[in-house]
């Protein structure tokens, strides 16, 4: 019996992959903004309870204050070996949400309306409308994620590694010709590779990005680096 409890928290505690084409789907869907640090999350299976981000040297992490559909405040740790800032930012948003047709509409409303939005979601698919002149939207079609920005036109995709369902690239839409005829379902391009793994209540997302600044950045242990590692606690 001992042997057996032993056994059950060791397979708790281990990690292991799963298919990233949805939760990839879930981390798009769920950032409005993209600063140091993903802060402003909406509403979707994403929502943590607290994240942990390293870059290198560089650690920030980030907890969550909601109150039923008020998101009052967050806690921010940032910095590098000795120089850590700690602070809490006030965010104050509440969340008014209704239901349109097959989609849940979400209202991000914020006490001076300075910085409101709107986010409609459905299963597969989400819209996040910052204002009259832009759009944001992801949607699902045939196992691969379509992004379509009409604030900054590009036209990326979102797909699985054929031999590693964990992993997904990132890359334009285009698909690549060879002289033999044939034609790639992989972008010509891949921009990013994002690769998750479940350990225990987090989801673990490693991301490696080209290194289009290696001549430009200055050195040191708090800069540069292509390689990221978020942990999203539940």
């Amino acid at each position: 019996m001992r042997r057996t409890i032993i056994i059950l928290i060791i397979s708790a505690l281990s990690a292991h992959a799963v298919d990233c084409i949805r939760p990839m789907f879930e981390y798009f869907a769920s950032h409005y903004r993209t600063e140091v640090l993903n802060i402003y999350i909406l509403p979707g299976r994403m929502n943590p309870d607290s994240l942990h981000q390293q870059q290198k040297s560089q650690v920030s992490t980030i907890k969550y204050h909601w109150t039923q559909n008020h998101l009052d405040s967050l806690t921010l740790t940032h910095g590098c070996q000795d120089k850590v800032h700690r602070g809490t930012a006030k965010v104050d948003w509440k969340i008014d949400s209704a239901r349109v047709g097959k989609l849940t509409r979400y209202d991000w409303i914020f006490p001076d309306e300075s910085d409101n939005f709107t986010v409609f979601r459905g299963k597969d698919s989400v819209a996040i409308v910052p204002d009259e002149e832009q759009t944001h939207t992801f949607y699902i079609k045939n196992d691969t994620i379509h992004e379509v920005n009409e604030w900054l036109p590009r036209d990326w995709v979102i797909y699985r590694d054929p031999n590693d369902e964990s992993r997904c690239y990132q890359g334009n839409g285009k698909e690549k010709h060879y002289e033999n005829g044939s034609v790639s379902k992989v972008g010509a391009e891949v921009y990013t590779t994002y690769e998750f793994e479940k350990k225990g209540n987090s989801l673990i997302l490693k991301i490696t990005e080209p290194d289009h600044n290696m001549y430009l950045r200055p050195p040191g242990p708090c800069t540069g680096g292509t390689k990221y590692t978020t942990i999203f606690f539940h």
